[in-house]
């Protein structure tokens, strides 16, 4: 019996092959980006899925009463550590670091890596598998380092390390040495050890680390810019330890943390997702229900044509019913040839993925696996949802087929020429509906992210070549130092000015700085938002100063200078015209600063967020500094970057030169939306593809049907305006009333996501009446293209034809 279904169903598709090169067309579409869409957002799922007692995994938030005393993803050094000391039956284990990028000397060759400085409950609290060395003791000594495979290839071009000495440069300027005691496989993109956008690969003590001059960070209460992690103990919730952590902070932290401090604990699990309020959550959910419609027009498509091609199974289905055929029969016929379709589509989907791949690895920034590598879980899941998709698509048109009643049947009638073209309309309408929204909301987002890259925001970006700053000897011999390299690079024609600093524009500064307020009310203290800086920094970055100047010339540095922005001569009081010069207190007591200049408020992080007051000090005050800005002025920028590599190399042979460009820093602020950008557009054209495709269907077989009546509408003196004319009445309707439902659904869809910007474009009607007009014009050339081989025919042919 089933292979009988089998045949009549390879029968039916051959016999009808335009309407079936069109469902497995669209079906094919629909599987493959749903099937690409999936991994993806499985990926996105799955990261932290291979630490050990992952739901019992949390990281310590904190939330600031007053903005700007610290970060939300550090918490107190000590914090964690306390914690499981004090509150054993709560707190099963703890993990704190501290990331740094630093030199590694290992033999002859000198790296720049990102390094986590923090405990050694690392290896034992997160079950990462070890290569080589103790996992019972991944860190015999405070002189230990523990790195992934990765690593060990660069540094020696083999994994097996143990026992190798490497040395890591401090902020002193020197080497401290350390031995390699255990080799990780390399771990896969994971919160506990990317969560400020590094991955980290070497492990090193905080106990004896001699990186930071003031000694170990992880001991001090009196900073909160350290990442702590907790393993709870089994059955233990966040909530349990709200009271035990206000009892931490009071016993040992004082103002401003004891009063302005809370702390909460994101799970590990899924922080991955909703880290930067969301954005990757908001990202998957928005790719997720892309490939959701345009799958489900696809199956939308193959109900539509399989029930308007209905006419042609009409006497098969009459005939089994005479000859003692039950209906469930013939539901499980229409199944079986809905799950070939689909099974055929899904075969051509696998290799149409393969091909793709590379295509969307570049469009989601991401490494989709290869088929081969398909797990038996995923290859199991991928059946099942072939045989989903399949059930869905041919279960209606089964049972709507199999109830009509013999004698109907047996004469081949299903209602006339329009039978059954209130469904089919019904199925247009949200098909189009659909692809409407998608158009119009891909269209905001091109407008919106044009908006991003072509915005004034306040700096120049082009041709800033950003150095890592190494040595980091943070002192003032280090300063010096790299103030001389600095000089040495300008003596390059191609360098047309250098700044030294702690901060780029491509975040929101970590640190602040605070001043007293000189508002009438008085007395009030503010925390600033601080950028470390030398007196070069406005000439580089093109920064306009509106006042004073920005610090002073090299020559006459002084100490306890301030620059600010416009909005933070705002907040601090100072009157428009007058802020250069003035002194400003700082709190407790601690002196003062003088103002020796305004700069024009600038976008110093995404445009997601509003600009705020800024304060910039001295990099000498600091003694600190990260990296080394240089403003090129060739047409060749290749060229440029093989002087400049060449000078640096010359004046500082043992630090490596790691660099990028201010414009691609700029960029990765929006990857994500850049990301979602180009899969819209994708989906937009795939979704398109599907709604003509499955108008073109419609058409075609109404056109079969209506045959004759065509015929005796030409002899009659009907031409092709008049033909065109009327397919093209039974669609304009269609397509206004999908408008009219897509419009409200995108504009509102459309505005939730450019909430996300402090700085975004205001909606109009321009590009909902370019996708109207543009759906519009489309359905007409389809139809139009199709009706015109049946007003050029012969009308004589058709009329005989039976």
């Amino acid at each position: 019996m089933l292979k009988n279904y089998i045949t009549i169903a390879v029968r039916h598709l051959v016999g009808h092959k335009l309407f079936s090169i069109i469902t497995v067309c669209c079906l094919s579409i629909g599987i493959t980006f749903a099937l690409i869409i999936g991994l993806y957002v499985r990926k996105q799922e799955s990261v932290n899925g291979t630490i050990r007692d992952v739901s019992n995994q949390y990281m310590i938030k904190s939330r600031w009463k007053v903005k700007g005393l610290g970060m939300d993803i550090t918490t107190i050094p000590p914090l964690a550590k306390a914690m499981k000391a004090e509150y054993p039956a709560l707190v099963a284990n703890y993990y704190r670091y501290n990331p740094v990028g630093t030199v590694i000397n290992a033999g002859e060759n000198y790296f720049k890596d990102t390094i986590a400085i923090g405990d050694t409950t690392l290896v034992a609290m997160y079950g990462f598998p070890i290569l080589y060395g103790d996992a019972g003791n991944a860190f015999p000594t405070i002189s230990s380092v523990v790195i992934t495979e990765g690593v060990a290839m660069k540094w020696f071009g083999r994994k097996n390390v143990i026992g190798r000495s490497v040395g890591m440069q401090t902020t002193a300027g020197d080497y401290q040495r350390f031995t390699i005691s255990a080799v990780l496989k390399d771990i896969p993109d994971n919160s506990v050890t990317s969560l400020i956008g590094n991955h980290y690969d070497v492990f090193v003590p905080t106990t004896g680390s001699r990186f930071y001059s003031g000694g170990d960070p992880s001991t001090n209460w009196n900073s909160a810019y350290e990442i702590g992690l907790l393993e709870l103990q089994p059955g233990v919730k966040p909530a349990d330890l709200a009271a035990p952590f206000r009892q931490a902070l009071a016993k040992y932290t004082k103002d401003p943390f004891t009063k302005n401090l809370e702390v909460e604990l994101a799970p590990v699990r899924d922080y991955h997702l909703k880290e930067n309020s969301g954005t990757v959550q908001r990202m998957v959910t928005t790719l997720s229900l892309i490939a959701g419609f345009i799958l489900l027009m696809a199956i939308i498509n193959f109900v539509n044509i399989t029930i308007g091609t209905s006419a042609y199974r009409l006497k098969e289905i009459g005939l089994r019913k005479v000859f003692g055929g039950a209906q469930r029969q013939l539901v499980f016929q229409f199944i079986i040839e809905a799950w070939l379709v689909t099974l055929l589509a899904a075969l051509i989907s696998v290799a149409l993925y393969q091909l793709l791949i590379p295509v969307f690895d570049q469009v989601l920034d991401t490494h989709l696996p290869a088929v081969t590598n398909f797990s038996f879980a995923g290859i199991g899941l991928f059946l099942a949802g072939v045989v989903i998709v399949g059930s869905l698509a041919g279960i209606y048109p089964a049972f709507v087929l199999s109830r009509y009643g013999v004698a109907q049947s047996v004469k081949g009638k299903i209602g006339g020429a329009k039978g059954g073209q209130g469904l089919r309309k019904t199925l247009l309408v949200v098909q189009l509906s659909l692809a409407i929204g998608v158009f119009i909301s891909t269209l905001n987002v091109n407008k919106q992210v044009y908006y991003v890259f072509s915005k004034d925001l306040g700096y120049d970006k082009e041709q800033l070549l950003v150095i890592d700053a190494y040595p980091k000897q943070w002192d003032s011999v280090g300063v010096a130092r790299m103030e001389g390299i600095k000089n040495g690079l300008l003596r390059l024609p191609v360098v047309k000015a250098a700044s030294l600093s702690w901060e780029v524009p491509d975040r929101t500064p970590p640190m602040t700085y605070d001043l007293m307020s000189l508002a009438k009310a008085g007395n009030q203290r503010l925390s600033l938002e601080m950028i470390m800086a030398d007196e070069d920094f406005a000439t580089t970055f093109g920064l306009q100063v509106t006042e004073g100047s920005f610090f002073s010339s090299h020559t006459s540095y002084l100490p306890g200078r301030v620059v600010l922005n416009e909005s933070a001569a705002k907040a601090v009081g100072l009157t428009p015209g007058k802020a250069a010069g003035a002194i400003i207190q700082l709190p407790d007591g601690r002196g003062q600063v003088t103002v020796t200049g305004v700069v024009k408020d600038f976008h110093y992080s995404g445009l997601q967020h509003a600009i705020e007051p800024l304060v910039f000090t001295h990099v000498r005050d600091s003694k600190s500094f990260r990296y080394l800005t240089l403003k090129l002025n060739s047409p060749d920028i290749s060229q440029a970057v093989s002087q400049v590599k060449a000078q640096w190399k010359e004046l500082s042979p043992t630090a490596p030169f790691e660099f990028n460009f201010m414009d691609d820093r700029f960029a990765t602020l929006y990857r994500l939306d850049l990301q979602l950008k180009k899969a819209a557009g994708i989906a937009t054209g795939l979704n398109l593809l599907i709604v003509f495709l499955g108008i073109f269907g419609i058409v075609a077989f109404t056109l079969a049907k209506r045959n004759k009546e065509m015929a005796v509408r030409k002899v009659l003196g009907a031409g092709l305006v008049d033909i065109i004319r009327l397919f093209l009445q039974d669609y304009v309707g269609l397509i206004v009333l999908a408008n009219l439902i897509a419009w409200p659904l995108a504009y509102v869809v459309t505005n939730k996501w450019l909430e996300n910007y402090a700085y975004r474009v205001n909606q109009d009607i321009v590009p909902y009446a370019i996708v109207g007009a543009l759906i519009f014009l489309m359905a007409f050339a389809l139809i139009a293209v199709q009706c015109l081989k049946t007003a050029t025919a012969n009308p004589v042919k058709s009329l005989r034809a039976e």
